[in-house]
């Protein structure tokens, strides 16, 4: 772990619930971290007004239902978005709709994309076995 960017990232709001992140993404007014189990998406960061906010949210692998996400695209940011059995993806590719709670937008570098591919093929990994 010895890259910069977590240097520049702050560490999961969870660690001390669910131990050290395996992947850690720096979204757009968010980041995402992944955990042995679980997704957390962290929109601390995100602007002006939540400042000191511990604002996060926790997925269990085992309450996620589906994966929407588009990882690379010209115009458009990529996202990744899980959806749980009581919240329904949200509909459209409309950049309002994007700003569901189980969703980040990736900022669009190529390490940026490379890191949510390997971060996704982990939790696909566990939970579509």
């Amino acid at each position: 772990n010895g890259k910069s960017s977590s240097d520049e990232m702050r560490p999961s709001p969870v660690r001390e619930f669910l131990g050290q992140e395996l992947f850690a993404i720096d979204c757009r007014g968010s980041n995402l971290y992944v955990h042995e189990n679980a997704v957390v998406i962290d929109k601390t960061g995100g602007g002006l007004w939540n400042v000191g906010d511990n604002n996060f949210k926790v997925i269990p692998f085992k309450s996620i239902v589906a994966v929407q996400a588009k990882l690379k695209s010209t115009l458009l940011s990529g996202y990744i978005e899980f959806e749980t059995a009581n919240s329904p993806l949200s509909v459209g590719s409309d950049k309002a709709e994007r700003s569901s709670e189980n969703s980040v937008i990736l900022s669009g570098t190529d390490e940026r994309y490379a890191q949510a591919k390997e971060a996704l093929q982990y939790i696909f990994d566990h939970i579509c076995k």
